[in-house]
Parts: structure tokens; C-alpha cells; sequence
């Protein structure tokens, strides 16, 4: 079980190669570090109809999986720019490299598997970290039109953290 900490993703690529992009949020408390449900580093967001961030899954209920193309939260938690302007950084193509701590490794969602192998695909479901809920990655089976990267490094290898690479 992974933990929620000040800094959960790591891109372990060069960040030349990825494509990131801004994008306004339709609901700005998600950004305010005093919302018990702020958005985190490393958790996944998907863009609503009118060209603004969501969260890729409804965090109400676990086991909820993204039912739209999803992108990888790449700003801490109280970041003050990210406050002021209220929009958000997220990986949004090329091909990258990185760990997270938001995944879950033992759920098996939507026809998914628990995380075991390296080559193993990952989609984005709603997890549990402790006692709160996130958008976060979880084991796909092969062939899931919902699988957005594959696992590079599992955790027992990589200190806790699951390294995944995604072509974007």
C-alpha cells in the first residue's frame, strides 16, 4: 500500500520530451491545500466539455474508472501560482518516465488485475490511500481501451514507488 506524501510523482524521463499543458479548473477549491479532497501530484485528471480539468474518476464511490482520455496532475499540493491563476500543469503527450505513489497495486478493477508485472498495463480508477480517495492507477488487463501506461518498475523494486511509462 502506497502513502500519500508532499511529493508524489517523480518523472524519471527527460522533461524535454513531454508535452505539458495548462488547463483552468472547472471547480478552483480543488486547488486550495484546506479542501479535504485537494487534488495531489501524481493524481489523474481528465478535461470536461468546456476545456476544463476534472478529476478522471468520481472519487465518491472505489472502483469508479475514467470514462475519458486522463492526464497526470503535475503540481504539489498548495502551490501558490497554481492558487492565484487557478489552473494546472498535467503531462498531456509525448512519451515519459516516472514513479508515483498514487496507485493501488492489490485492486483488481473493471476486469484489471492487481499490479505484478513489469509490461503490465495501468488505467486510472478511483483508490484508497489511508482513509481518503483518489484518481489513481490501477492493474488493466491487456487489451483495456482505458489503459493509459504500463508499469516500467514495481514498487517492492522501486522503494514503494510504481514506475510507469506512458506514450502520449
Amino acid at each position: 500500500m502506497s502513502t500519500v506524501q508532499r511529493v508524489n510523482l517523480e518523472p524519471r524521463s527527460d522533461l524535454f520530451l513531454i508535452q505539458r499543458r495548462d488547463f483552468p479548473l472547472a471547480d478552483p477549491s480543488l486547488v486550495n491545500p484546506l479542501n479535504a479532497l485537494a487534488l495531489v501530484d501524481g493524481e489523474w485528471v481528465s478535461v470536461d466539455a468546456m476545456g476544463r480539468m476534472i478529476r478522471a474518476t468520481d472519487i465518491t464511490s472505489v472502483g469508479n474508472t475514467a470514462a475519458a482520455r486522463a492526464y497526470v496532475l503535475w503540481a504539489e499540493r498548495g502551490r501558490s501560482d497554481v492558487q492565484s491563476i487557478r489552473k494546472a500543469t498535467v503531462f498531456y503527450g509525448g512519451w515519459y518516465e516516472a514513479d508515483t505513489r498514487i496507485f493501488d497495486a492489490a485492486a483488481a478493477v473493471g476486469g484489471g488485475a492487481a499490479i505484478t508485472a513489469i509490461g503490465q498495463a495501468l488505467k486510472v480508477a478511483t483508490i484508497t490511500i489511508g482513509s481518503r480517495n483518489y484518481s489513481g492507477l490501477v492493474g488493466a488487463a491487456a487489451n483495456d481501451p482505458l489503459a493509459v501506461a504500463t508499469v516500467s518498475m514495481l514498487p517492492a523494486a522501486n522503494g514503494g514507488w510504481l514506475r510507469y511509462t506512458r506514450k502520449g
